[in-house]
């Protein structure tokens, strides 16, 4: 069954902490190492082609990014776009900065109940890393909800998706395979809808009286 649409979406707020972003619909996060990926994803499921900045230099965003997001349905979300692992160019200091802002918002958000999971990308060709399973681990200690997307599927032969998703569903120590997408060629969007629906409205709306 094809999942509902994000039919209109508007950039909310940049911000680099949890506290000026007041109340809203549910929220769910993405996060993922630089050039994974990440803005092109949500501009695919915005049906938007600039709505979040697909920039050629990696890791340029440094605040959290929030936008508003309407289904066909009536019922909105917040997609809530997290700075990167890897940062670029980005200095050390800056860096180390970055990490805990990011800790701390995703920590605050799930504790007061806005923050409904978050999404970490993993680009399908690449090996896991430490920082992205670290990241991953540090969101189910603070009783978070984490869902894996392996990102660029389109890129890896169709006989070897496989393996390499139970490679990553190993190395993050999930129940299930990550879903495999591509923003080239649509692959795996509607396991992605449906992902962010599971996780924003775990309840079905309920139908109008009549």
């Amino acid at each position: 069954m094809p999942a509902h649409r994000i039919v209109r979406a508007w950039f909310e707020a940049s911000v680099a902490r949890s506290e000026e972003l007041a109340a809203g619909p549910p929220e769910i996060a993405f996060v993922g190492r630089s050039n994974v990926g990440k803005s092109s994803l949500l501009n695919a499921l915005c049906s938007q082609a600039t709505l979040a900045r697909v920039s050629r230099t990696p890791g340029r965003t440094q605040r959290v990014n929030v936008f508003h997001a309407e289904l066909d349905d009536g019922r909105a979300l917040r997609l809530v776009d997290l700075p990167g692992f890897g940062y670029a160019k980005l200095s050390h200091a800056q860096r180390d900065e970055m990490a805990p802002m990011v800790a701390a918002f995703v920590e605050n958000r799930f504790s007061i109940g806005w923050l409904k999971a978050v999404v970490l990308l993993h680009d399908l060709r690449r090996d896991a890393d430490d920082d992205a399973i670290g990241f991953a681990a540090h969101i189910r200690n603070v009783q978070g909800k984490v869902e894996l997307v392996a990102t660029k599927a389109d890129q890896v032969p169709k006989t070897r998706r496989g393996a390499m998703l139970d490679t990553l569903q190993k190395a993050y120590g999930l129940r299930w395979p990550p879903v495999a997408v591509s923003t080239h060629d649509g692959t795996g969007l509607d396991d992605v809808r449906h992902l962010v629906l599971r996780a924003c409205f775990p309840q079905p709306p309920k139908k109008p009286r009549k």
